[in-house]
């Protein structure tokens, strides 16, 4: 069961079937953002966490909320550097663990990903300088704690998120 701790963008998972409904929970309501127009693609998700921190459970979950064509089938890209998911929206799921510089970003191709129509999904987003990333984004870690983990989330996508929230209450 997610918990929400002292913030509103602060949330306690206490295990992997925690952070897959969270991820699920997250894709769907990014789903509905862009076939509601609200969000329009490509969309820009970074995601920062230890090793065994549970990036690819959260992605996991982050395709079924999409409905990507298979789910399970989801896997960190470290040595592929990207994999792609399609679906509704397809997913983007980028992994610069293995890159040094922006220039390998670039060389590698992974920069197309940022202009195509779908959401892109970064593991290790600090490997890029501060400002490469587009401002409109979603900022998500996910941080070791006793018995758990605590996924915090920032960025601009954040309010555009509560807002839809906000109308689909308004709309019952």
């Amino acid at each position: 069961m997610v918990q929400f701790l002292n913030s509103p963008n602060n949330f306690f998972l206490p295990g992997p079937e925690a952070t897959l409904d969270f991820g699920q929970a997250l894709g769907c309501r990014l789903a509905e953002a862009f076939q509601q127009k609200v969000l329009v693609l490509p969309g820009l998700l970074t995601l920062t966490g230890d090793l065994g921190a549970g990036k690819t459970t959260f992605c996991q979950g982050l395709g079924k909320g999409l409905a990507v064509d298979d789910p399970k089938e989801i896997v960190s890209p470290t040595f592929t550097l990207a994999n792609e998911y399609p679906g509704p929206v397809p997913l983007f799921h980028l992994d610069l663990y293995r890159l040094a510089s922006e220039e390998e970003f670039h060389e590698a191709g992974l920069d197309e990903y940022l202009t195509r129509p779908g959401l892109t999904l970064v593991e290790w987003p600090f490997k890029m300088p501060v400002d490469f990333w587009p401002k409109k984004r979603l900022d998500l870690t996910l941080i070791f704690q006793s018995q758990g983990r605590l996924l915090k989330l920032t960025g601009h996508l954040l309010s555009i998120l509560r807002e839809l929230k906000n109308k689909r209450r308004s709309d019952q």
